[in-house]
This record gives structure tokens, sequence and C-alpha cells, in this order.
């Protein structure tokens, strides 16, 4: 994930809590990712890892906080979440995937195909 270096935090996470019907998933998460910090979420299955992260790409709506991907709090309102989606990208790491690709080639489908970057630079800033 590429997020401008504006002194702000890329992505920032405060009091965020999900519940499926009346299962609690994420309770109160606090988090703040610096652009170009590298981040492992990790923990048993089940424990909201992939929640958090559909959370952050608006994949998942939530209750209660705020997400806010580089000074922009994510909302309901679909114009932000498109511009998000257009800026943060993830890979699934079950399905949607191209079989017939590497994992670099599906990491750099996105930027190369949608965004139309030389793949030369998607390359070199995916293996960085």
């Amino acid at each position: 994930m590429t997020l401008q270096k504006s002194g702000k935090p890329a992505i920032e996470i405060t009091g965020l809590n999900k519940w499926y019907g009346a299962m609690q998933v994420l309770f109160d998460v606090n988090l703040t990712i610096s652009a170009g910090e590298r981040l492992v979420i990790c923990g048993p299955s089940g424990s909201g890892k992939s929640t958090l992260i559909r959370t952050i790409n608006a994949l998942e709506g939530f209750q209660k906080g705020e997400i806010r991907v580089d000074g922009v709090s994510l909302s309901r309102d679909q114009a932000v979440v498109e511009a998000t989606r257009r800026r943060v990208g993830m890979v699934f790491q079950q399905f949607n995937l191209f079989p017939h690709m590497t994992v670099l080639q599906n990491v750099m489908e996105g930027p190369v195909t949608v965004k139309g970057l030389p793949r030369e630079q998607v390359e070199a800033e995916a293996k960085n």
C-alpha cells in the first residue's frame, strides 16, 4: 500500500467496534500506521484479523469508532468509499487471486492496469 507522506498517519483507527448480530468481533481497536510502515497482524483463526483489514478497505462496515485513511474519514458515502478503494489495495488470502500469476504479479496488477503506472516502478515498490 502506498499512501502520500503528509505528516499525518496513513491509517488511523480509533475506538473501532464491529458486531455480527449479537457477536462482537472487534473490541475498541486503536491503531496508527505511518506511511511506508509495514505491519503484521497475526492471531488465531476467528480473532478478527481479516475483518479489521476488510473494514479499512470498506468491504465491511462497522458500528462504532472511526477509520481515517490518509486523513480522510471513512463513511457510508459511496464516493468516499470508492476514492479510498482506489488508493488502498489488498490481496485476499484464499481467493480472488489470478491463479496463473505469481504473488508479485497479483500485487502489481491493480496499479499497472487500473492506475496505469509503469510496470518497472510498480515492481520496484512491490519488492521494497
